[in-house]
């Protein structure tokens, strides 16, 4: 009775790891399957690491997007404010390492590792120094840039940059945990998938990125959702090493150091948004700002425009 027990107990452990199994990979091709982030412009750069996504387009001085670090950006983040940009500027869009289009490599994500990447990305494609426009947390990978190679760059641009604290947080025996359990083949991959539906998608963007929920878009939502499956399991890697607490740093020295041109663009609607522009400033009282009405995480695709012809005033 035991033996007979133990072996249904096998047995259906096999079928339910089975199932999850394949349900994992449907859920990877569906996601991928409109292939909505190709567009003309297409390029990559085979960088040490992995091969990067890229594009290029416009005519004058160059300007670099980075767009959020997280498992479900890419580029397409900025896809309404570079119609506005390129008239201007030649303008270099990048999906990061681990996200979108690049490739997805299977180990710890870092600060430190998209600080060489950055580096790499202005001297080996863009071949000038450069403004940098980025996204959220990625402001920390910009900052550190700079202090690094401050010969690349000119105007350093963050939008919604993360709180100083956020940027000092540190792995946690809780962190490494939650990290190693993303990271489980079967059932890490079934979690991850669950955190990362178009569901959960919508869900984010309307409680902390737009201000008018009105203005999310569902081919915004698709395309997320998309980029956050491409490369099937291996796209788990940056949110593990994310939820681990490996990509955060420091940014109070760097910020010190900087001689460059500082502007911090936020919405309006963006909690503490305030609050984490007077840090900013208090650690470099020459950090310049202004805020976008009407706006919240995403002001450059809430307000495109708006968040135009503001940059224009900084970057012309």
């Amino acid at each position: 009775m035991k033996k007979r027990r133990m072996h249904k107990i096998i047995l259906l452990s096999g079928l339910t790891l089975a199932s999850i199994s394949i349900a994992n990979k449907l859920t990877f091709l569906s996601a991928t399957s409109r292939n909505m982030l190709s567009n003309d412009n297409d390029q990559y750069f085979n960088w040490r690491f992995g091969r990067i996504f890229y594009t290029k387009e416009g005519k004058g001085n160059p300007v670099l997007l980075i767009h959020e670090l997280n498992s479900t950006a890419s580029d397409f983040e900025w896809k309404m404010l570079k119609k506005e940009l390129v008239k201007d500027h030649t303008v270099y869009t990048i999906d990061l390492l681990g996200c979108g289009r690049s490739e997805k490599p299977n180990f710890t994500y870092t600060n430190f590792l998209y600080v060489q990447l950055i580096t790499d990305f202005v001297k080996n494609i863009i071949g000038h120094r450069c403004d940098v426009i980025s996204s959220g947390n990625a402001s920390s990978l910009a900052l550190m840039s700079c202090v690094y190679h401050d010969e690349l760059f000119h105007h350093i641009v963050m939008i919604n940059p993360e709180e100083i604290s956020d940027s000092c947080k540190v792995p946690s025996t809780y962190n490494k945990i939650l990290k190693q359990l993303i990271e489980l083949p079967i059932i890490g991959t079934m979690l991850y998938n669950g955190l990362h539906s178009q569901l959960s998608i919508m869900t984010d963007l309307k409680a902390n990125k737009f201000y008018n929920a009105a203005k999310i878009k569902s081919i915004e939502i698709q395309a997320m959702h998309e980029a956050s499956h491409l490369g099937n399991s291996a796209a788990k890697y940056l949110f593990s090493s994310m939820k681990g607490n490996y990509t955060h740093i420091p940014v109070t020295s760097a910020l010190k150091k900087i001689n460059h041109t500082i502007i911090i663009l936020g919405g309006t609607a963006e909690p503490k948004i305030e609050q984490t522009i007077a840090e900013y400033r208090e650690i470099n009282p020459a950090v310049e700002s202004d805020l976008i009405p009407n706006a919240m995480h995403f002001p450059h695709i809430e307000e495109p425009v708006k968040t135009a012809e503001i940059l224009k005033a900084y970057i012309s």
